[in-house]
């Protein structure tokens, strides 16, 4: 968020940064801020896509890899074509010691096509999110790692809670993934009844009720935001999930009318968040073609409410 007041000057007075001779040449006594003795280091694992059909985790450890056959073949009905686990070795021969899963997917859940499963490919990645949320992995990064026109994100994560031997507390949220289809649709995926790969079977019915009434208001708000800014063309439900259409080609936007695109993603961004939605993160998980280029999904998380029957 920006602020109202001016930035200093980094060779200010006011600034402790400042050096009355060298800027860049701190004083001998001056404390290293990025050294830390007392916090271990955290541990690093990482989430990435092949080709169109392949989801590959590295580095995690067993209490996480041992639940994620069973969150994959909830989250994707066509089933799995293989899987496989091993220890990831370099060119030279030297193990890495780090473990690798990987599963591959019946369909193309990453493809570049196919709507339906590539809405599937978002709540699959989604529930695996939740996983790896639960057992206290946050995403740290969303790099790309290859230069390949087909390249999709690697997602990093780094588990949280090890300053003082604890386990992290992960208050319980919702999710929310908004999506850029094709070169002129935005589709919305948010699951009222809640997502239940591995939850307790049951729940509120009233509060689902009204997670099913806020989905139509977060939609509603959105279009209204798109016709605004004389977007909109039109929208439908399709795949359990929201689609609108523009009114151009947004995703082929250059130059000086691609501001148009930049304009409407803040505004949306101001709209999640007035919702109380944060954007937990952001990375490419479709492959692209040679004249494509894929854009990030954004995924969004908020705090559970909770709704109070009626006596």
């Amino acid at each position: 968020m920006s602020s109202s007041s001016s930035p200093s000057s980094p060779f200010s007075p006011n600034n402790p940064f400042a050096s009355s001779t060298n800027p860049f040449t701190p004083s001998v006594t001056t404390t290293n801020p990025f050294s830390s003795v007392s916090s271990p280091t955290s541990p690093y694992a990482s989430l990435s896509f092949r080709k169109t059909d392949t989801i590959r985790f590295l580095n995690f450890p067993p209490s996480v890899t041992s639940s994620l056959e069973a969150i994959v073949l909830a989250s994707w009905p066509p089933g799995l074509e293989s899987q496989g686990s091993t220890t990831n070795s370099d060119k030279t021969g030297a193990t890495s010691n780090c473990s690798v899963v990987e599963f591959k997917c019946k369909g193309r859940p990453f493809g570049h096509f196919n709507d339906q499963q590539r809405v599937g490919g978002l709540r699959m990645v989604r529930n695996v999110m939740i996983l790896l949320r639960n057992q206290g992995w946050e995403p740290a990064a969303a790099l790309m790692c290859s230069r390949r026109y087909t390249a999709k994100d690697t997602l990093f994560f780094r588990k949280v809670g090890l300053a003082r031997g604890e386990a992290a507390v992960v208050p319980e949220v919702e999710w929310a993934v908004i999506s850029p289809m094709g070169m002129d649709k935005l589709r919305v995926v948010y699951d009222a009844e809640g997502v239940k790969p591995y939850d307790k079977v049951g729940g509120d019915e009233d509060a689902e009720g009204s997670d099913r009434d806020y989905l139509g208001v977060l939609i509603t708000k959105i279009k209204k935001t798109l016709q605004e800014l004389g977007m909109f063309s039109k929208g439908d439900w399709s795949h359990d999930s929201f689609e609108f259409e523009f009114k151009s080609w947004v995703w082929r936007a250059r130059g000086e009318t691609s501001d148009a695109v930049r304009i409407m993603f803040m505004r949306l961004l101001e709209l999640m968040e007035d919702e109380g939605w944060r954007l937990y993160t952001s990375f490419v998980l479709y492959t692209g073609t040679d004249e494509k280029r894929i854009l990030d999904s954004w995924y969004f998380v908020r705090e559970k409410r909770t709704t109070a029957k009626a006596t």
